[in-house]
């Protein structure tokens, strides 16, 4: 349907629109007199609405031009959240100008609004016209109407496939009478674009962000990560993970990068069971495997991987380069190696106990001696391999780290 065929269709359900009916309003807010609130204006301050994916100026024109139609001389955005009301902006007309400020996300302000009559809008999701917030009304309590004498108030709930989004609310302070209906049913056309695209701009925003953390976790090169399908292919990977495999981004691009040429034989079966079981359950936990590298050498990781839909084809794969803590590991079996050949190497029964006095290794000559292995001595305190009128002494001499000479059992006495 064009905007004249909007216009047409409008004219019918809201005919009250053509009307010449304007209220009076001081010259100290911006007036916009209904007659010259056609439908073509409303239409084309909803469609550049409804074209506008940045947050903070989508709220900047909606501000504005319910200031501008409304003539308000005061307005606020608020989105409910929990029990709280947050402010996402707010716009104040002086003379002919407007001026909205629009909240940075996360941040806390405090400003004066009447509590009441919003809270009472978030509950009904209804809207509250006050055309004399003076006279006796059910919020005549209402502390900032009390303090700040508002005359007239609109507050009028955003909502959008029945999901309340935000709350306009709209004041002046100088003159009653301000919120005609006409001026309201405006008001209520562009608030129903306006619930749609705030919900969908914050969206948007929401999966930027998304993208944006997601794009630094890749590009910060903490671990290896590539983007592929199931066939075997990699489209997308960040420089730590061409790193770990010594492939280039131009190998890359080439598609010479690929799980096929990746895996060595022996893993490739469970290559196999890897992908039935991203079909089956969409993730993979991590399990270690290894990789050849382009020089043809290998090297140890940890792989994880997660399809990006359920029954999808492509996934994220991580991959951790486990080269340190394999050397680190073999470092410490060469090291465990040494010590028992040193103390094998020594002409008596050597025992090595933690500062707790647990045994952390025995020459062989204890274990011919006693008839047990280094995990039946690591009970020596409670398995008879210390005879019981020693065993006290033995405990004190062993938690102190102190040489000692106690009497053994041999494994057959």
């Amino acid at each position: 349907m064009g905007a004249d065929g909007k216009v047409a269709q409008l004219d019918q359900l809201y005919p009250h629109l053509r009307q010449d009916e304007r209220t009076q309003v001081p010259t100290g807010t911006i007036e916009a007199p209904v007659e010259q609130l056609d439908l073509a204006t409303v239409i084309e301050v909803a469609q550049a609405l409804s074209g506008e994916l940045v947050l903070e100026k989508l709220i900047d024109r909606l501000m504005r031009a319910a200031i501008e139609h409304a003539g308000a001389e005061r307005g606020l955005l608020i989105r409910p959240q929990n029990e709280e009301l947050h402010i996402d902006a707010e716009a104040t007309a002086s003379g002919q100008e407007v001026a909205v400020h629009v909240r940075g996300r996360g941040a806390r302000v405090t400003v004066a609004l009447p509590e009441s009559i919003i809270r009472y809008a978030v509950r009904t999701q209804e809207t509250v016209i006050l055309d004399d917030a003076l006279s006796q009304n059910p919020f005549s309590a209402d502390t900032y109407v009390v303090q700040c004498r508002a005359r007239s108030i609109l507050c009028l709930p955003l909502i959008s496939q029945g999901k309340l989004i935000n709350i306009l609310y709209l004041e002046n302070n100088l003159t009653p009478h301000v919120f005609s209906p006409d001026r309201v049913t405006v008001l209520k056309v562009l608030a129903l674009q306006a619930a749609i695209s705030l919900e969908n701009s914050r969206l948007y925003r929401d999966l930027a962000d998304r993208e944006g953390k997601i794009r630094r976790l890749v590009d910060a090169n903490i671990i290896g990560i590539f983007v592929g399908d199931l066939d075997g292919r990699v489209v997308e990977a960040n420089d730590a993970f061409l790193r770990i495999v010594g492939h280039d981004r131009e190998d890359l691009v080439s598609g010479r990068v690929r799980r096929a040429e990746l895996t060595p034989p022996e893993w490739r079966e469970r290559d196999l069971r890897t992908v039935a079981e991203l079909k089956l359950t969409g993730t993979l936990q991590p399990f270690e495997k290894e990789y050849f590298r382009k020089d043809g050498s290998r090297v140890p990781v940890l792989f994880g991987a997660a399809l990006f839909t359920e029954g999808g084809d492509e996934g994220v794969a991580f991959v951790l380069d486990l080269t340190e803590r394999k050397r680190a590991e073999e470092a410490l079996r060469e090291s465990e190696r040494s010590l028992r050949s040193a103390i094998d190497g020594i002409p008596g029964q050597v025992a090595i106990f933690a500062p707790n006095g647990d045994v952390e290794a025995v020459n062989r000559q204890i274990v011919e001696y006693c008839g047990q292995s280094l995990e039946e001595l690591k009970n020596w305190g409670t398995n008879g391999t210390v005879h019981p009128d020693d065993l006290p002494m033995s405990l004190k001499f062993s938690q102190n780290q102190s040489p000692l000479v106690f009497p053994m059992r041999p494994k057959h006495a």
